[in-house]
């Protein structure tokens, strides 16, 4: 049995196998195993396509394999069988990350090859970028011409064992990839390439490069047009810590500016992370049907406890919410595509309602639910909430308007996920800094049996993150140091 087949076997005969416990409500998941990295987010035949980075057979990073799933709406997902399986000489060492576009009607996947697996020589590791084809979008052919950029494409002072995670895409008669790369002084940059057929691809130069400014290796590029801007996205490894920013292991920024094609050059100013809570990595983009740019993320992060691990459940990793971008006056704005408010039942609403100390509410609790809600402070310089609340667990989030700054606790959310952060500030909380406007706050809020996700201030800002409550952690508390008033308060059960 060829590698594709047994890893389609196991799935079928072990997937109803795992402990439910933690799984998500409406968030993309594996059946069984370990997933990571986002892959090939397309819009192909009149449906969305996710693939990921997927080991099948143990709830730990393995051997990658390409997981998938299909979806007509971004939120009910319907799980196809595994795409890719490390089983070429050029990526017997896993399927790494890429992506997908569609030519001709047919859908193309370009990915990484691993090869020469050795942890104790890492300067023996080859990565190289692939192509597999299908005609209807489930069973995947690689091509002979593979690998259709080997390390002969790289500029000089690139290493090989780094080269990995094209981002392909189409601008006007020629399709481009943006690869990752490590510089010999061991900075990230992003390598662009060129082809007219996928198949044959020419080196075009250096699109950006860290200069051991901004982290180490840059993984997961990302590179589109946005509101009249060019976007570079990155998830740079080693970045140090800038006060609230960059507390991760591993950090996700994006870069606004002008790209000239002809002449290679990407003018820019600063990098901005893309999200301020604790799991938030790797994120592709797509463009749908109705010109709109979806953004996905894998809702993880290295270096952390996985309790679903631990306990044996049989599962680790889940993908976030998908979220359409914009860019405002060089910002960019995230918020929840539309189609999840087809999935709201049993709405509960408040309005001008003052809150003195703490306050729970009739109807406002549950772990599955999303929370919308608009505060004007008055006097107060302090508002939040205690979610997923029972005896034992609480997960808090609130506003300091003295700070300027929204702050995320998980400090007694069920578990004790930290394992490499070193400072002890941030191992338990997140800070990003926030503008009230007219004195308000606007907040959004996705609570899914195990994770949460804020939208701040229509999107200018979000904190997302795992948390581990107990089954019984379902109450909601509002809290305030003085007095406000909850102008508008709305709440609805989520479900598929």
């Amino acid at each position: 049995m060829n590698k594709l087949s047994k890893a389609r076997e196991y799935i079928a005969q072990n997937k109803d196998k795992i402990n439910q416990e933690y799984r998500l409500g409406y968030h993309v998941m594996a059946e069984i195993g370990w997933i990571n990295d986002p892959n090939g987010f397309v819009y192909y035949n009149g449906e969305y396509h996710l693939f990921y980075q997927y080991f099948p057979y143990a709830s730990h990073w393995g051997p990658m394999h390409w997981g998938h799933v299909k979806s007509k709406d971004l939120v009910k997902w319907k799980h196809l069988p595994v795409a890719l399986a490390p089983d070429m000489y050029y990526d017997a060492g896993g399927c790494f990350s890429g992506s997908a576009i569609e030519k001709d009607g047919k859908l193309y996947l370009m990915y990484t090859g691993h090869t020469n697996a050795d942890p104790e020589n890492p300067q023996n590791i080859r990565q190289i970028q692939n192509i597999a084809v299908s005609e209807d979008g489930i069973n995947f052919d690689k091509v002979t011409q593979n690998p259709v950029i080997s390390t002969k494409e790289l500029p000089q002072d690139a290493l090989h064992q780094d080269f990995r995670d094209p981002k392909v895409f189409k601008h006007g008669e020629d399709y481009y990839a943006v690869v990752a790369s490590c510089n010999v002084d061991e900075s990230g940059q992003i390598l662009l390439y060129k082809s007219r057929n996928l198949i044959n691809w020419t080196y075009t130069g250096v699109l950006a490069r860290s200069e051991n400014k901004l982290g180490k290796m840059w993984e997961c590029p990302d590179f589109f047009k946005l509101d009249g801007k060019d976007v570079l996205v990155v998830s740079p490894m080693g970045l140090s810590r800038d006060g609230d920013r960059f507390c991760n292991t591993s950090s996700c920024v994006y870069i606004a500016g002008d790209f000239d094609f002809e002449n290679c050059k990407f003018d820019y100013d600063s990098a901005e992370e893309i999200d301020s809570g604790f799991d938030f990595y790797a994120p592709q983009t797509m463009i749908d049907e109705n010109g709109k740019r979806i953004l996905i993320a894998w809702m993880q992060m290295w270096g952390r406890k996985m309790p679903t691990h631990e306990q044996q459940h049989g599962w680790a990793g889940a993908m976030t919410l998908p979220r359409e971008l914009k860019l405002v006056n060089g910002k960019l704005y995230q918020n929840p595509v539309e189609e999840i408010k087809k999935y709201r039942i049993n709405a509960v609403s408040y309005k001008d309602l003052t809150i003195k100390d703490s306050l729970s509410l009739e109807g406002i609790e549950g772990q599955n639910l999303e929370l919308e809600l608009d505060i004007d402070f008055l006097v107060s310089n302090k508002f939040g909430l205690k979610v997923l609340k029972d005896e034992e667990n609480e997960t808090i989030m609130y506003y300091d308007k003295i700070e300027g700054k929204f702050v995320f606790d998980r400090s007694k959310n069920g578990e004790d996920l930290t394992v490499e952060e070193k400072d002890s500030d941030i191992k338990y909380i997140r800070k990003v800094a926030v503008n009230l406007s007219n004195n308000r706050l606007k907040l959004r809020i996705f609570i899914d049996r195990s994770s949460v996700e804020i939208f701040i201030q229509d999107g200018e800002k979000t904190m997302t993150s795992t948390v581990y409550p107990r089954p019984t952690a379902k109450k909601v508390e509002f809290f305030t140091d003085r007095e406000v008033i909850i102008r508008e308060l709305n709440k609805w059960d989520i479900q598929l």
